[in-house]
């Protein structure tokens, strides 16, 4: 499975994807806002076969793509909608990039070219994402999105630790069209 976007290709992940993925988790801007355990080899190596795990499913329910740089092809993060364990017509978002990308619009393109996909390929009525409290950057982002974000709740233990709490996001099909045709994406 293949989706373009602007500026990237999301592709599925391959086992040879270990290493790229890796330099992007163990990066300690990265790591910031993220469970510690995900900066490990070990972790990156069990998240890369479960993407695989996942893409051959049948039927398929989760869809972690990785974002590639069109021009480079280079690997640059990961994004996906899973539906596994979700009620009908809604799914899980997320999404991580290689700090070096921040702020370049890598983000924006991947999130809605996933996003165009769920929405309009596999039917979803509702996407959800959790963050992190304190991680601004990802909030503006969620908003310039569309997603609405609902009341801070207790994390999971590594952000109470850190004195975070964990955001829940929303974000309906019907706002995501009206916040793309917005921005001329879509026409």
């Amino acid at each position: 499975m293949e989706l373009k976007g602007e500026r990237v290709l999301l592709r599925e992940f391959d086992p040879q994807d270990v290493g790229a993925l890796q330099v992007i988790h163990s990066d300690p801007r990265v790591l910031r806002y993220y469970d510690p355990d995900v900066g490990t080899l070990e972790r990156t190596r069990a998240l890369v076969a479960l993407f695989v795990e996942w893409a051959n499913d049948n039927p398929r329910q989760n869809f972690q793509l990785a974002i590639i740089d069109s021009k480079t092809n280079l690997l640059l993060g990961s994004c996906g909608v899973r539906t596994k364990d979700c009620p009908p017509g809604k799914a899980e978002f997320g999404i991580g990039i290689a700090q070096e990308r921040w702020g370049t619009g890598v983000a924006q393109d991947a999130a809605q070219t996933i996003l165009r996909f769920g929405f309009s390929e596999l039917g979803l009525k509702e996407v959800r994402a959790v963050t992190v409290s304190d991680n601004e950057a990802v909030t503006k982002f969620a908003r310039r999105m569309g997603f609405t974000a609902g009341p801070p709740r207790q994390g999971d233990a590594w952000m109470t630790q850190r004195g975070w709490s964990a955001v829940d996001w929303s974000l309906t099909r019907e706002i995501w069209e009206n916040t793309i045709s917005m921005d001329g994406i879509l026409e």
